[in-house]
């Protein structure tokens, strides 16, 4: 079995775990302080960005003198856009819901 798909080499891994780990804890855990919804909606996003992160995520390659060059380049789509694009609305809707319940 692989697990190279946990493995965290990039921000937009880490921002999908904790989307996923926000969207889980909302809707399993009682916390007083904050609001499910508003941890469910801040998740969602931050999962939103993740995913429209990795969709865009492909790899260069080149051939090269010494052989083939690859690298990882963030090439996004109209989806991955839009994904991207609805995410960062919901993380600042429900973060300014979230610090406005705070404060």
């Amino acid at each position: 079995m692989n697990f190279n798909l946990f493995k965290i080499d990039t921000w937009w891994k880490a921002v999908f775990i904790l989307g996923l780990i926000s969207c889980v804890g909302a809707s399993s855990f009682t916390i007083s302080f904050i609001e499910k919804k508003h941890l469910f909606g801040f998740g969602l996003g931050l999962l939103f960005i993740g995913l429209s992160y990795w969709m865009a995520w492909k790899k260069a390659v080149t051939m090269h003198l010494g052989g083939i060059l690859s690298w990882p380049i963030i090439k996004h789509n109209f989806v991955s856009i839009l994904l991207l694009l609805i995410g960062i609305g919901l993380i600042t809707l429900f973060g300014f819901l979230i610090i406005k319940a705070l404060i």
